[in-house]
């Protein structure tokens, strides 16, 4: 596991390398990690995370750490746990060399022995335009979507014309705070969504499963991971 993600964040450096030169992004990375925890470690998760979170703080340009607990899975739940762990990096850079500097630590393996990733990504803000989570998720109760996909192949006007019209419906229920769309360096896009409440996260959801806009979007989409978690 961690030869492979430490493979992953090393190709990923370059590939970002090269994407910045054909579009100008923001320089923020928010690092996504969807993590299910292995039957029976959730003790050791939790004390294994704080541990490595630690090892993290005071790294250069780590901005901040959030980890949520999910309550929704898309399409079934799981019996184990999850949570939403998010970091944002001030630079591409500064991500890089704390994975390069962290991740063959005794205290990431032991960490990372404790879940199952459903998602690991690095992404940038699609727009190219700076984005501050906690100006918009800052009380608990409130709710955060994070789901990461890519058009399904050959699907790309598809996707793109099914995500614009299903967003427009997802912005017009009560309780929605925001959206916001992420590239990475691989194809994959990562969305955040913000809402007011658990209630109004589960009112949206009901409208929304049963809208064609919804059908015609996840028909031209594959899904890495989808969660639904709560701000705490």
């Amino acid at each position: 596991m961690i030869k492979q993600l430490i493979t992953a964040g090393v190709i990923g450096t370059f590939a970002f390398t090269a994407h910045a030169q054909e579009i100008e992004m923001s320089e923020t990375i928010y690092e996504i990690a969807i993590q299910e925890v292995q039957p029976g470690m959730e003790e050791a998760w939790a004390e294994r995370r704080a541990a490595f979170l630690a090892s993290l703080d005071g790294r250069e340009g780590n901005e901040r750490d959030w980890t949520f607990p999910a309550f929704f899975t898309f399409p079934e739940p799981g019996p184990n746990p999850v949570y939403v762990g998010i970091t944002r990096w001030s630079r591409l850079s500064d991500f890089a060399a704390a994975s390069e500097a962290l991740m063959p630590t005794d205290t990431a393996a032991a960490f990372f022995e404790t879940v199952n990733m459903q998602a690991f990504v690095q992404a940038r803000p699609l727009d190219g335009e700076a984005f501050v989570l906690e100006d918009y998720i800052n009380t608990p109760g409130q709710v955060l979507e994070v789901a990461v996909r890519r058009p399904l192949e050959g699907q790309r006007a598809a996707f793109d014309a099914g995500r614009n019209a299903f967003f427009g419906r997802v912005a017009e229920q009560p309780g929605y705070i925001f959206d916001r769309e992420f590239v990475t360096a691989d194809g994959w896009q990562a969305v955040l969504i913000g809402w007011d409440s658990v209630e109004a996260f589960q009112a949206a959801l009901g409208v929304l499963s049963q809208s064609p806009e919804m059908q015609a979007f996840f028909g031209a989409a594959e899904i890495m991971a989808y969660q639904a978690a709560r701000v705490e």
